[in-house]
């Protein structure tokens, strides 16, 4: 659907299911999403992915190679309120395709078909404080704007989350 370098975000297809699946099996990266692990067989992704794409307030993309149509991850706006123009952020990255460029492509689409479409004007995300994430949204323009002391308890401990936005350009 919507095209980039070297990547395309598109609805999801079967195809995609084993890879997203293995996405929402993996603990670690689901405690870095700040999501609370499940196990997720493939029909549960499968209704997942149904509840996902059926949203009114939100957008759920895959993102895939463009050449091959693989798999990377996703990414998801989330509680668009139209009205005051703004969603929140979501995007996960399959290991093979992280510090490949991929997500700032992504986000680069992402960020321009909501600002066309939607006349959305910022985007607002959560992190884990000390999450190398948090760089990576500083240098693709977010900035922090809040912190949420002892937030999440992950593997025993109390975590920070930090609040990030972006302003959209008009």
């Amino acid at each position: 659907m919507l095209e980039g370098q070297g990547i395309e975000l598109r609805a999801w297809r079967e195809a995609d299911l084993n890879t997203l699946c293995e996405l929402r099996n993996d603990l670690a990266l689901q405690d870095l999403l700040l999501a609370q692990a499940r196990p997720s067989s493939l029909e549960r992704v499968r209704r997942w992915l149904i509840d996902k794409s059926d949203q009114e307030q939100a957008l759920f993309f895959v993102i895939a190679e463009r050449d091959t149509g693989q798999c990377l991850g996703y990414v998801q706006l989330v509680n668009m309120r139209v009205l005051h123009g703004t969603a929140e952020l979501g995007i996960c990255l399959a290991p093979a395709a992280r510090g490949r460029g991929v997500g700032r492509a992504a986000l680069q689409l992402l960020e321009g078909y909501a600002q066309r479409v939607f006349a959305l004007r910022k985007i607002i995300l959560q992190v884990l404080a000390e999450q190398g994430a948090a760089e990576f949204y500083r240098r693709v323009g977010y900035r922090e704007v809040g912190r949420l002391q002892a937030h999440v308890f992950q593997n025993g401990n109390y975590r920070d989350v930090l609040l990030m936005e972006r302003l959209l350009e008009p």
